[in-house]
Order: structure tokens, then sequence, then C-alpha cells
């Protein structure tokens, strides 16, 4: 069992007036859920070499937000009410000029395997991690490189997403499904490509739909090998078919079905459907929202609203969260605008945070921020995050969410929240990963403190082993 305290002290450097704050801590379920077995995916070999030594890699980031974190175990990713106000990441110092993140305090901190302790303390000059802190949580390492955004981020090349398995298992690769299966990464053909867009880790099930014509689309579902293996199947080089599901649309999908953008957001399959490449201003779309639970449909003839064309140039140009659809401009600056699916009159500009353009692809959604990639070739990786409640994006000084020379697709996985499996289509597949800011531990204060640029602050965190 884990438990945990931590200490604010702030230290006023023209008085020397001292104000500390010590809070304990609860244990999110983030980190059972990183060494929870995943069937035929997982190996030991992450969890003994690429996560060790836990302490540092694991529970090694710090994270700082300015609004109270319901103390609950499920809650594993900061929601987008609450933003980041610092951070910092263990043996890591700030010589950057973001002002978002500290410095990790060699010095002081410990590692006591006596009394089975570690003790991380992290200091923040006067201009940084300034202003008002309800909540401290441990995260990965990785995320202590202000990764859920900021105004004035560096760039770090590092991932956000991490690698918890081989990439053994595909679930894209034609020649290792039995089908012609694909993604996001590769593009469809009509009435042929199954493009995964969800796995069923309890009823161990991937999920695929097929656009057959404008009018009708199969969802077909294979044995996804994380709960059951058969002695008579060989999942390596085919993922067995178990069922279909036709689909027949009242509306149908436009421009003879070219150009379709889709993703999986909360139990809903969403297909967006444009009459071309760019959308015009006063231009018609239609969103076709599937129910994965009992597949029945709605579908939504949506306005271009905004006074710019719309990029809706393949499949991963629009993503849909929360019930918005967030779709970027054709021209630069690109701007980001969210649309509520079904009310196109309902419709906001996105404002660019510490940036003047905007470029990128929507690759995945958590509590109100979706992650945008981006990567134009010579190691140029950019990673966003677009905030729904603000209405912000901003910079991460993540490089990217994974992959390597190209950026792969992300699909989620029900039922566990950190999971999300990265394929490159017929291309090799990269497998499994999980977010790396993660919220290991929430610790709510009891009143809010604020920082301000007069004040230097050192932030101690002890988790021990009881």
């Amino acid at each position: 069992m884990l438990k945990g305290k931590m200490i604010i002290e702030m230290t006023d450097v023209n008085t020397g007036k001292k104000e500390t704050v010590l809070e304990e801590n609860m244990v999110t379920d983030a980190l059972a859920e990183i060494f929870k077995p995943l069937g035929l995916a997982k190996s030991p070999n992450k969890n003994l070499n690429d996560f060790a030594p836990y302490y540092q890699k694991l529970l090694g980031g710090l994270l700082l937000f300015d609004t109270p974190i319901e103390e609950n175990a499920r809650n594993m990713y900061a929601p987008s009410t609450a933003n980041l106000i610092g951070c910092a990441s263990y043996g890591v110092q700030n010589n950057t000029t973001g002002t978002l993140r500290g410095g990790y305090n060699q010095t002081e901190s410990e590692l006591n395997m006596t009394d089975r302790y570690m003790k991380y303390v992290y200091d923040f000059t006067t201009s940084q991690a300034n202003g008002t802190i309800s909540c401290v949580c441990l995260t990965h390492m990785n995320a202590g490189f202000t990764s859920y955004g900021g105004k004035d981020v560096p760039y770090a090349n590092y991932m956000l997403g991490i690698p918890v398995d081989d990439g053994t298992l595909q679930y894209t690769h034609p020649n290792y499904t039995g089908g012609s299966t694909g993604d996001k990464y590769t593009g469809y053909s009509i009435g042929t490509t199954e493009l995964l867009f969800l796995i069923d880790e309890e009823n161990d099930l991937v999920y695929y739909f097929r656009i057959d014509n404008t009018n009708k689309i199969t969802i077909i579902s294979r044995r996804a090998y994380l709960k059951s293996v058969s002695v008579i199947e060989n999942p390596y080089n085919r993922k067995y078919f178990v069922d279909s599901v036709e689909i027949e649309l009242s509306k149908p999908l436009l421009n003879n079905a070219n150009y379709c953008s889709y993703n999986y957001d909360d139990d809903f399959l969403y297909i967006v459907s444009p009459p071309n490449y760019q959308v015009t201003p006063n231009a018609v779309f239609l969103v076709t929202k599937i129910n994965v639970k009992n597949w029945s449909v709605a579908q939504y003839e949506m306005v271009n609203t905004t006074n710019e064309n719309l990029n809706m140039n393949g499949t991963r140009s629009t993503f849909v969260h929360r019930g918005f659809i967030l779709v970027r401009g054709y021209n630069s600056p690109y701007n980001l605008y969210k649309m509520e699916v079904g009310n196109a009159a309902n419709v906001t500009k996105f404002k660019m945070t510490g940036m003047s353009t905007f470029n990128g692809s929507p690759e995945l959604a958590i509590n109100g921020r979706v992650y945008f990639d981006y990567y134009s070739g010579s190691s140029n990786y950019v990673l966003n995050v677009a905030n729904l409640d603000t209405n912000e994006i901003m910079k991460s000084e993540a490089a990217r969410l994974a992959g390597s020379s190209s950026l792969p697709c992300y699909t989620p996985v029900i039922g566990r929240p950190l999971l999300y499996y990265a394929s490159y289509g017929s291309n090799s597949t990269y497998g499994y990963v999980m977010l790396a800011n993660y919220l290991a531990t929430i610790n709510n204060l009891s009143e809010a403190v604020t920082k301000t640029a007069d004040k230097t602050m050192k932030v101690t965190y002890i988790i021990q082993e009881q």
C-alpha cells in the first residue's frame, strides 16, 4: 500500500517570510492499471526494464493545478476545468524560458530503502509556477514536461505516449488479421477496407467498420486475444471473425463517401462526411452518429457557420468529443473551431495561446482535452492540446504522442482509461501505449495558495510503502 504526504514552502524573497502547507494525498488506480495484464499483448519486458525504477519513471513527475480534482481513484486524468499552473520532472532542471516547469532538487531528494520511502523535492524560482495552486499530483516523469499545455512552453524531444508492449499483436495489417483491415493512417477503399475504431477488452473484441456504399455501413468484430485464446487458432497472422452488423443510412454519405473522417467517443462512432476536401462557408456536411451499444443511428446535416473554408481532407481531419466536432480552417493560420453536433449555430473559434498559427491532426481526447499531433519532416514534431472548456489551444513540451518518423493512429480500449492502440495501417504496428500525464496521486489543498513573482517555492512530496 502506498501513502503520501506533500509540503509546499513559499518564501518571500524580499522579507524572508515563509508560508508552509502540509497535506496528505490519495493514490489513484493508475499504477494498478499500468501493471494490469493485457492478454497476449503484454510481456514483462516493459515493466521490468522500461518502467523501472518505478519511483523514478512512473511517479517522477509533478503537476500543480489551479482547482481541486475530485478524490476518486478512477480519476486518472485531470479534467479540462483544471488548468496547469506548474510542473516538474525527476532529475531534470529547467534551463529554458518556459515558466511553468521547475527543477529537481538532487541534494534534498532521497530514496530511503530502510524506511521504504521516496522523497521528491522540486524548486521553483520567482518566475516559475505563478498562480493559484489547489491540487498537487504525482505523475510519470515525462508528464512533468508541461504535458497539459502552456502559454510559453519550449520544445522537448520526448513522447507523451509510453509503449507498454512490443507491438506484435497487430490489428490493422492485412497479413496479420485475415481481412482487408486498416486505419486512419492508410485511408480506405469503399466496399473493401475495414477501418479499426474500437477495442473491447472485456468482450475480447476488435471493432471495425466498412463503408459499403453511401447508404450502408457494416460493423465487423474480430477476436482481440486480450482475454482468451484458442488452441486451434493462430492469433499471430489472423484475427478471427466473430460477427457483423449491417447498418442502413437514411441520409447518404456525401461525395460518394470520399474524404470521410471518423473517431469513437463515449459509446459512439462518429463519421463525418463532407461534400469536398474543403467545406466553404454555408456549405453542408453530414455527421453520422452510431451507438455501439445497440447500433442505432442518428444523422445530422451541419452547415459551415464559420467565415472560412474548413479542412475536411482525410480520415484525421476532424474529431468529435463531448458532442462537439473540432475542425481546422483550410488556410493559414488554420484556426481551430468547435461546433455542436446537431446545432451548427453553436460554433466557437479557439484562442491560440503561445502560437500565431496552428497545424496538426486530432488523435485522441481525454476529459475535455483533444491532442493534435503534427509532423512535417526533419524531426519537426509538435504536440498541441485543445481545451474544450477554455476554448484554447496550447503547445505541450512533448514532441509527439508516439511513433518515430511518422505519426500513428490511436484506438481507445473500453474499460482501460490509460490505454490506446497505436497503429500504422498496413505498415509496422507500434502497439499499445499509455498517455503519460495520468494522475498517480491526487492531493487537494485544504486552502488554495497563491504563488507570486516575489516568492520562491519548494514542493516536497514523500511517497511511502506501508
